[in-house]
């Protein structure tokens, strides 16, 4: 019988990073039955761990000014004794902790990232992102997609407008005839639109049946909504992540982010823009290919 594991998980500061590094976290809580969790994030991507199983704490790092957010983690961290600290995030804090094992991880642009961790792992098993969510959180959501069989849901922004996709084109896209029969899930957050116009037509197009989820629950609510999705259209972001961890068969526009880094996890479509040109985004990704790749997949 394993002791019990005393693990500081330093993580990453952004959504999409975070839920691949789910991953790391479910390969320990399978590896060792008796360990807690103590958890370094940022505001940004605390939802994702509020129910993860064995977490004693959670400390939301915001930025203060002089850099005295130093001072939370040291508090955090310092005068305990770890068995194992993770750091996503390469920091000088973690060499300077009292801990059994060290594993501190430093990123390149050459491998997926999931392919990154088992090699940080050093496991040959596989490794899957997977975020937590409970019954409350799953009941909640449920409710807002009840009596609709067929669904596609669309995530069309992000946190960088090269990153999108016209909504014009995803109007067109979803008022090709293949999709009559669906329901659109249409999630985000209103921060993100560039265009309120584009998007109110979109919303009021007589002939799309959508359900209006921007703004709405976090990111946990929209697990248990991609799981009963037939599959995910959006952007690179942290909500593709998002789909692809929860299993919908995802469909992710990539212009100029990398995929062979960021692409989703599993077994998914990337759709890449012709140019992939910093100036052009996905301005060149056209509503054809898309409807193509969808069709061969589906």
């Amino acid at each position: 019988v394993q002791n019990k594991m005393k693990i500081l998980f330093i993580g990453p500061t952004r959504i999409g990073d975070t839920i691949l590094s789910t991953s790391i976290i479910n390969y320990y809580l399978q590896k060792y039955d008796d360990c807690s969790f103590f958890v370094i994030t940022s505001p940004f991507a605390k939802d994702i761990y509020v129910n993860m199983p064995r977490l004693s704490k959670i400390l939301v790092v915001n930025k203060k000014r002089y850099g005295l957010h130093w001072l939370d983690i040291i508090r955090f961290s310092f005068f305990k004794r770890w068995d194992l600290v993770i750091d996503l995030r390469s920091s000088i804090t973690s060499y300077l902790l009292a801990t059994r094992t060290r594993k501190i991880f430093r990123g390149n642009n050459n491998f997926h990232k999931l392919v990154q961790f088992k090699k940080f792992l050093n496991t040959d098993k596989a490794i899957v992102p997977k975020v937590w969510y409970d019954s409350e959180v799953s009941s909640k959501s449920l409710v807002k997609i009840s009596n609709n069989e067929r669904m596609i849901a669309v995530a069309p922004y992000s946190n960088w407008s090269k990153k999108d996709w016209s909504i014009k084109k995803y109007k067109t896209l979803l008022e090709n005839e293949f999709f009559k029969s669906y329901t659109i899930i249409l999630t985000g957050i209103s921060n993100d639109i560039r265009n309120k116009k584009e998007f109110d037509d979109f919303l009021n197009s007589s002939n799309l049946k959508i359900i209006n989820l921007f703004d709405w629950g976090n990111l946990r609510h929209m697990v248990p909504i991609f799981e009963k999705c037939d599959f995910f259209i959006g952007s690179d972001s942290g909500l593709m992540h998002l789909s692809a961890s929860a299993g919908c068969k995802t469909f992710a526009l990539f212009g100029p982010t990398n995929d062979l880094v960021y692409g989703p996890w599993g077994n998914h479509t990337v759709i890449k823009s012709n140019n992939d040109m910093l100036d052009h985004g996905l301005e060149n990704l056209s509503v054809e290919k898309v409807m193509n790749s969808i069709k061969e997949s589906i």
